[in-house]
């Protein structure tokens, strides 16, 4: 009965956290995009860093 008296009677549970659904975030990191960006982007660095005579 030490149980009961810890209770308390006529003492009505009520939850504390409502679950919601799992949300869908987008996709921050897109390797694939960056990827070709710096392949497109190395032809330009190739020709802005060209120094003549140097080979």
């Amino acid at each position: 009965m030490a149980s009961r008296a810890k209770t308390g009677r006529n003492q009505v549970t009520a939850p504390i956290f409502l679950l919601v659904p799992q949300v869908k975030l987008p996709k921050r990191l897109d390797l694939d995009r960056d990827a070709e960006r710096a392949l497109d982007s190395v032809p330009g660095l190739i020709v802005a860093n060209w120094v003549d005579g140097r080979w």
